[in-house]
Order: structure tokens, then C-alpha cells, then sequence
């Protein structure tokens, strides 16, 4: 484990859950929603975060479609 405040080692991490909170968390009305919703809806997101949303970052294609452009396996 590496030492407290040591940002760098958690960047993409952080930067995932920062998407997740702004995107996922805090755009939704989740009442009334039970476990099973709130599971099945976060699974989606997560899916359309791989495979449909398409990022500057990455020449406009999707995580997916930039892994499948460098050979690696998706």
C-alpha cells in the first residue's frame, strides 16, 4: 500500500467516481427504487460508460473501440 496523499496513484480511480457521483448519483431520482433497480441501472451505466460514450481524449471513440484500435482485447 502506498502512503496517504499520494494522489497519483488513485487518479483514474477517482476520476471514475467523480463521473459515477456527477452522472450517475446525483442526476437520478432514485426513490422508490429497490436494490434490484438500483443494481440494474448502475450495471447500464456502466455498460454505456464502456461502450457508448465517446471521449476527446480518445480521437472520439468509445473505451471499447480505442482498445479494439490498439489490439488490445476488450
Amino acid at each position: 500500500m502506498s502512503r496517504k496523499g499520494t494522489s497519483g496513484d488513485n487518479a483514474r480511480v477517482e476520476g471514475l467516481f467523480g463521473l459515477l457521483e456527477c452522472e450517475f448519483f446525483h442526476a437520478r431520482d432514485r426513490r422508490g427504487w429497490s436494490l434490484g433497480d438500483f443494481m440494474a441501472e448502475l450495471g447500464r451505466w456502466l455498460r454505456w460508460f464502456r461502450e457508448g460514450r465517446s471521449s476527446r481524449v480518445l480521437g472520439w471513440l468509445t473505451p471499447d473501440e480505442h482498445r479494439v484500435a490498439l489490439g488490445c482485447p476488450v
